[in-house]
């Protein structure tokens, strides 16, 4: 069997690196969460204590005889015997861990399949990752205040879980070139984190001090523009960082991160919070800052939504006006960066009604993906992954309906695919 190809950019596209032929990534995203060690609940795709080989292998057949040629899946950051780390002062990755992510590369080079590999926000649990500065780090000008209380925030400020993200794809990297190397062409890109948000219940954005020092910067967090001016700041000194280093570790590699809309959480825009009226406290990444960095795209989510006063058109047109569209559509074409749609899909709570409303109405809502496609279809997005395929836990109440169970949600996908 001819190895994979990899998978590189072109003038803002995805192409096959060895023919240039133009490369539009369609797929499925799969996920599996358990209690890990236990610990909290986290993503167990490939931990030992959850690993599903028989259902892998025939999850990459079906998905690739579906037409799909794209899985996106999720890392652990769990130390323990079913994390990524045995321990968390190891810097060596879960043998038995490393072993299941080669089957599942495996699988999917079998059947011509590439896959994106994702993390949650929470950095990997290795000491050792975690306390070894990367290359030139003193350029970032990463915050120097470890406190705690910046929770997820400092994520995107501090070192420690900078270092501990980038230094553990590194070292996923030299561990599948060490044992299984034409694997690495496998993988379409590493993506950074899933989601990747701020919050603004937590610091710094409560104190909201006038001069708050990042980047070689003074940011004064009291008004809206310059809490949003930091978090633009922090995103992109955080992505370059992590993306940098990826690629010293591996010239070929695409590196991306993902995040949702505004709308999604009921905001109007990037720095509208003291007019936001809303109960969420997360503030998505700004994608022109996302794209603003080293990243070599950009992964947006999108859902199908209405309400009483939105279509299903008009939510759509709501959550891409709320990530400037037409600004991030420009800024991407001259940065020869593709916009990716990582996410996309429909939850039952769109066509639930009362009094019943446990059932979840499958023929109301394959004809309101459908409407939604249909909307989706004239923008200049590079590609689209549904939410989600389903896992040996997946139920038929699940509020996003699983392909294993509902393939008629499938059938919308691959016409809205075929038709481009």
């Amino acid at each position: 069997m001819a190895s994979t190809t990899r998978i590189g950019i072109q003038d803002g596209r995805f192409v096959e690196k060895n023919s240039g032929k133009p490369f539009r990534p369609f797929g499925v995203n799969y996920y599996r969460t358990a209690p890990i060690d236990g610990k909290k609940r986290g993503h167990c795709s490939f931990s030992p204590g959850s690993y599903d080989e028989a259902f892998i292998t025939q999850m990459m057949q079906k998905v690739s005889h579906d037409g799909f040629n794209t899985v996106r899946s999720f890392l652990s950051n769990h130390s323990g015997l079913n994390g990524i780390v045995t321990d968390p002062q190891s810097g060596e990755i879960n043998p038995a861990y490393l072993a299941n992510l080669i089957h599942f590369l495996r699988a999917a080079e079998k059947h011509h399949l590439h896959v994106i590999l994702t993390w949650d926000t929470w950095s990997p649990d290795s000491r050792a990752w975690a306390e070894k500065p990367l290359t030139d780090e003193a350029r970032h000008g990463f915050s120097s205040d470890t406190k705690s209380h910046f929770s997820v925030n400092g994520y995107r400020l501090n070192p420690k879980p900078i270092r501990a993200k980038a230094i553990a794809i590194c070292t996923l990297i030299e561990a599948l070139r060490k044992s299984t190397p034409e694997l690495l062409a496998v993988v379409l890109a590493w993506e950074l984190e899933n989601e990747v948000h701020f919050k603004l219940d937590q610091e710094p954005f409560v104190s909201r001090s006038a001069a708050f020092a990042f980047g070689g910067r003074s940011f004064d967090l009291r008004s809206d523009d310059g809490a949003q001016a930091l978090m633009d700041t922090a995103t992109s000194v955080w992505a370059t960082a992590c993306a940098d280093a990826i690629h010293a570790a591996d010239a070929e590699a695409l590196v991306s991160a993902s995040v949702f809309t505004f709308a999604a959480v009921g905001r109007q825009g990037p720095g509208t919070w003291s007019k936001d009226d809303t109960k969420d406290m997360r503030i998505p990444a700004r994608p022109l800052a996302l794209l603003d960095s080293s990243l070599d795209f950009v992964d947006l989510h999108l859902y199908a939504g209405r309400s009483n006063s939105r279509n299903i058109t008009q939510h759509l047109q709501h959550d891409l006006t709320s990530v400037e569209l037409p600004s991030l559509i420009a800024a991407a074409k001259r940065l020869g960066k593709p916009i990716l749609i990582g996410e996309s899909g429909i939850g039952a709570h769109v066509t639930r009604r009362g009094p019943d409303w446990q059932t979840i109405r499958h023929d109301a809502s394959v004809a309101l993906l459908r409407e939604f496609h249909q909307a989706l279809a004239p923008q200049p997005f590079a590609g689209l992954l549904h939410w989600h395929y389903g896992s040996p836990d997946s139920a038929a109440q699940n509020d996003y309906p699983a392909l294993t169970l509902f393939p008629q949600y499938g059938e919308v996908l691959k016409a809205f695919h075929f038709s481009h």
